[in-house]
């Protein structure tokens, strides 16, 4: 009973601390809920999409390849940009662009101008994820910051989980109102524009903030560039540098399962209704589990907890080469999707806590940077690879990548002076 009694008691003071969000980052968390739609519906339907206009594996690679280093370029620019702009500018007009640019990949059947626009929608995804830390360190109070993290990325596990039922779905809602075939280019292309429809909703909660509308994000607050920040620069470089590698190694290997993870599943048998329902399960625990962060990470420590989290989809996924079953595929999704919405909040909270403020944005921006080109580089040779030898070396990847990412990443902030000071 006192397990339970405690458990009532932490979800009482969980619900307390998310109805004292502030307003606008009660509004941003909203805007996350519908942004991430259209790109729940691209992750689950542009692949099919390009495979069912003639293209293969290899084009999804190039394709993901081109977008994702667009996104990471802009992304190594973001800190500069949100303390030129501030980051309500950005994501709301890097909203409009990813919305625009990817309506109008869906409407595209050719390679060059599809490569061509994926460049003008990767840069506009980087407004969508990278300034999401930054904005909430910014507009949060000290208090509520980690527990609005978390909830954040929950929120974006849902959103994800709501455009892959939209893309999972719409193309069987399609196919008996139009009378066109279910596996189709209409009818994905259909789904596409839905999905996207929806996100772009997310534009009205941005603008009726007010603080965040107003603010400039001036040098003088947290998003100064790292030149000038005091002497300690070095030990700040260094943690960033540290942070930004091991994300980039973990992008590494998930860049070179998930943007074929799809497809992958249609090979072995699941017609996109049922991706849609395995990566909607998969966003619903994440979104779920994710709660729990704040309080694993107060019982465990952050660093104890990023470990498991972060290397337990591995096994999973090295049992996929020996049992390439759909229930086995499923879980691994499951498994990494959680994995991911757990362990943004936590690395993001560490470094939270290690980087002076004004430094803060640069380190994201940096981290954002090298996680899509490390994604990008993955997915382009995983193109190929997958073409002449099947998933497995990219499972193998995946699970290599994951282990390295997490030992480097914990080894190093363990033996970090915040740390060690503060045991």
């Amino acid at each position: 009973m006192s397990a339970v009694h405690n458990t009532l008691i932490q979800f009482r003071d969980f619900l307390f601390q998310v109805t004292h969000f502030r307003r606008d980052i009660r509004l941003f968390l909203l805007y996350n809920l519908f942004s991430n739609v259209g790109i729940g519906a691209f992750l689950l339907i542009y692949n099919l999409y390009l495979i069912e206009s003639g293209f293969t594996e290899s084009f999804i690679g190039i394709y993901n390849a081109t977008s994702t280093t667009a996104l990471a370029i802009v992304a190594m620019f973001m800190g500069p940009l949100i303390g030129m702009y501030g980051g309500w500018k950005c994501i709301t007009y890097g909203t409009m662009v990813f919305v625009t640019a990817s309506a109008v990949l869906a409407l595209l059947g050719s390679a060059a101008p599809i490569l061509a626009v994926s460049i003008i929608a990767g840069a506009g995804t980087a407004f969508l994820i990278t300034p999401i830390m930054p904005f909430i360190l910014e507009w949060e109070r000290p208090e509520y910051r980690v527990i609005a993290t978390a909830f954040a990325f929950s929120i974006n596990s849902l959103s994800l989980t709501l455009g892959s039922m939209i893309g999972g779905w719409s193309p069987r809602l399609f196919s008996v109102l139009l009378d066109i075939e279910l596996q189709s280019v209409m009818s994905y292309r259909l789904a596409l524009l839905l999905g996207l429809a929806v996100a772009g909703l997310g534009l009205i909660p941005m603008y009726r903030m007010t603080e965040a509308r107003a603010g400039s994000g001036d040098e003088e607050g947290a998003f100064a560039a790292i030149p000038e920040l005091p002497p300690a620069r070095q030990q700040v470089r260094r943690d960033i540098m540290i942070f930004a590698g091991a994300t980039g190694i973990l992008a590494l290997g998930i860049g070179a399962v998930m943007p074929f993870y799809n497809v992958y599943l249609n090979t072995i048998g699941a017609r996109p209704s049922r991706i849609g329902m395995i990566f909607a399960l998969a966003g619903i625990v994440a979104a779920i589990i994710g709660l729990l962060v704040p309080v694993l990470a107060r019982r465990y420590g952050e660093l104890n907890t990023l470990f498991w989290v972060r290397i337990a989809p591995a096994p999973v996924f090295l049992l996929l080469l020996v049992f390439p079953h759909l229930l086995v595929a499923a879980l691994a999704h499951v498994m990494r999707t959680t994995a991911t919405s757990m362990g943004w909040p936590l690395d993001s909270g560490v470094m939270g806590n290690v980087l002076p403020p004004r430094a803060r944005a640069s380190g994201f921006s940096v981290r954002s940077g090298l996680w899509n080109l490390g994604y990008a580089t993955s997915s382009l040779i995983a193109g190929v690879v997958i073409v002449a030898y099947g998933y497995g070396p990219t499972f193998v990847a995946f699970a290599i990548c994951s282990v390295a990412s997490t030992v480097l990443f914990v080894s190093y902030f363990k033996r970090h002076p915040k740390f060690t000071e503060h045991p």
